[in-house]
């Protein structure tokens, strides 16, 4: 009877090291999923870049996220004052790296000439100051109106550089 049991369990041992080494390995990469957890979280954000002596650009968000790399903000606004100009920018959430906004979700652009540009997603380099997107945009001016795949507009030149683009252009009579 023993040597029964002996042979079974042995029998056993050796199917299931056959399976095992027929099927593939584990590999703990494959599942492996990325964790990024927020450093600091705050909600109801007003945030305001001050040039020497007035303020030149305030954010707001309703939530804020910083991460190691990157903060991310939800319910995004930013209004930027240079001179007379106002530009308004506002996204469902933004992605802030470096000197970069990646606005995603419902993006915006609001200046006060008339100028009005949406959006899925919009980039916008702090320095440059050149608003970019590189997906199908609407661009608004008084009552024109022009769509297109992608778009380039520098702030400070008032340029603007698209790809196929459908344009309706009202002129007087």
């Amino acid at each position: 009877m023993v040597i029964k049991i002996f042979y079974f369990v042995i029998t056993i041992f050796s199917v299931t090291f056959i399976f095992l080494l027929s099927s593939d390995p584990y590999f703990a990469d494959t599942f492996k999923q990325d964790f990024k957890v927020s450093n600091t979280q705050a909600n109801d954000v007003v945030d305001y870049e001050i040039n020497a002596t007035k303020v030149v650009s305030v954010y707001e968000a309703d939530e804020m996220n910083r991460y190691a790399d990157f903060d991310e903000a939800l319910k995004f606004k930013s209004t930027s004052l240079r001179g007379l100009q106002q530009h308004l920018m506002s996204s469902d959430k933004a992605i802030l790296q470096g000197d970069e906004i990646k606005f995603i979700s419902n993006a915006k652009y609001e200046n006060n000439e008339s100028v009005k540009f949406s959006s899925e997603e919009m980039i916008y380099n702090k320095k440059t100051k050149i608003i970019r997107s590189d997906v199908p945009f609407e661009i608004l001016r008084d009552t024109n109106r022009a769509i297109g795949q992608s778009i380039e507009y520098d702030t400070q030149k008032k340029q603007m550089r698209a790809k196929e683009i459908k344009a309706w252009v009202e002129q007087d009579k």
